[in-house]
């Protein structure tokens, strides 16, 4: 949290780590929750019919590539329709989200009212599990090689000797003749099987070489796997122990009444708060330590950044989709309404958070950061300007009020015109 300390008041600079942390967690929620909308569901409705009408369109197009001369005229025509059908049904889509939008800015104020703004801070305390390995494949090993396998040796056989009258007759010099030829024919198979018994050998240790080679990749990019899966975790692990030593010293600071500390949770407690994306807010906020008044500044969106289109229209004329245009006093009435539901909004959020009553009060400005138009300089115009204690405040019944009327009641100074930027008397807020 940056803030710079003057006169025992801290100022708010930006949104700190916890605080951007809460502000991230709120808007996957939102994001969440709008989808259950029953207004988000007559949007996907329109969405669908957007693209069933787009595949008709599709097909009745293709139908006049493949008719013939008589039918074209039809298939011609019915492709126009399924164009129409789908333009129309993409203006129906348009208007399904403007509706959201103007449901959304109306209901600023209600918004709020349905949930606890009190943050429970222990709830931003990091959990943090190690992920797991994400590389299962070279946990198991290659298969191993299908070695070939190794020829018998040749085992030589001598001729059987001649017995009998035929050793008499002569027959050991034939039989000497038939063991020199057996020899020769052994040495040949013995030669062969040696040059076969090479390239298997050749053959298989090439093969044990692969899948060594393989191996050895698969313990290299393992034991990479789990250096980077161990990096990972480690840093995530000190990024929650940084986080939850923050939050520790956060939650000590708040037991002690630091005012820092209140202004950090009030920070957290409004980036808690999300505006839908047409209405935008950001904060300046300090809390001070003598009087515990917390002096906010709501940074409201400039009007020329806020919705004006009243409906969209198909026109088959020219094929285009148009806007009309809110009457100016509508807009202006909607724009009004949205900066006062933004002061109530923001004065009973901070309130309701704060539960041990540290803060007495409260002086808010709802302002616009605009440009001069006499000089070209940077000017901020207020719009709003309340002041409040909590006592006044906390009995408003917020669900049944008119937010303007409230206002009026509670004696703030509110621009006759916040559309037209017209800045306001220089009241409402104690000195």
């Amino acid at each position: 949290m940056q803030s710079v300390a003057k006169k025992g008041i801290w100022v708010a600079r930006r949104r700190g780590f916890l605080a951007e942390l809460q502000h991230q967690q709120r808007l996957a929620q939102q994001r969440q929750a709008r989808q259950q909308r029953e207004a988000i569901r007559a949007h996907n409705e329109a969405v669908r019919e957007a693209q069933r009408s787009a595949r008709e369109q599709q097909r009745a197009a293709a139908a006049v590539m493949r008719a013939s001369a008589a039918e074209r005229a039809a298939a011609e025509r019915a492709a126009k329709l399924a164009h129409t059908a789908a333009r129309e049904a993409e203006a129906a889509e348009k208007n399904a989200q403007l509706a959201v939008t103007y449901d959304e800015i109306d209901n600023l104020l209600n918004a709020t009212l349905e949930t606890d703004n009190w943050v429970n801070l222990e709830s931003l305390r990091e959990h943090v599990e190690d992920l797991p390995f994400d590389r299962p494949e070279l946990l198991v090993p290659s298969l191993a090689p299908r070695y070939r396998p190794t020829p018998a040796r040749p085992i030589f056989t001598p001729p059987a000797p001649p017995s009998g009258l035929r050793g008499a007759l002569g027959g050991n010099h034939r039989h000497g003749m038939q063991v020199e030829v057996a020899q020769r024919e052994h040495l040949s198979r013995v030669q062969q099987w040696e040059i076969a018994l090479t390239q298997t050998c050749a053959r298989n240790a090439e093969l044990r070489d692969q899948w060594r080679q393989r191996e050895a990749s698969r313990y290299s990019a393992l034991a990479d796997a789990q250096r980077r899966l161990e990096q990972l975790n480690t840093e995530r692990r000190k990024q929650a122990a940084v986080a939850n030593a923050r939050l520790d010293g956060l939650i000590t600071r708040l037991s002690e009444r630091q005012p820092a500390a209140m202004d950090e949770y009030v920070a957290i407690v409004l980036a808690n708060s999300i505006y839908p994306e047409a209405f935008e807010v950001s904060y300046e906020h300090s809390f001070g330590a003598d009087d515990h008044e917390l002096r906010i500044t709501v940074l409201a969106p400039h009007p020329d950044t806020f919705p004006t289109s009243k409906a969209f229209r198909y026109n088959m004329t020219n094929d285009e989709i148009t806007a009309t245009v809110m009457s100016a006093a509508e807009t202006k009435r909607r724009y009004a309404s949205a900066i006062a539901q933004t002061a109530l909004r923001t004065a009973h959020e901070v309130f309701e958070a704060d539960r041990e009553g540290i803060i007495d009060s409260i002086a808010l400005t709802v302002a616009v950061d605009t440009v001069d138009s006499a000089t070209g300089h940077d000017t901020r115009i207020d719009l709003v300007r309340l002041a409040t204690d909590r006592p006044d405040f906390l009995p408003i019944e917020l669900s049944r009020v008119e937010p303007a009327a409230t206002l009026a009641h509670l004696s703030a100074a509110v621009s006759k015109n916040p559309y037209g930027l017209v800045p306001m008397a220089n009241h409402g807020v104690r000195g």
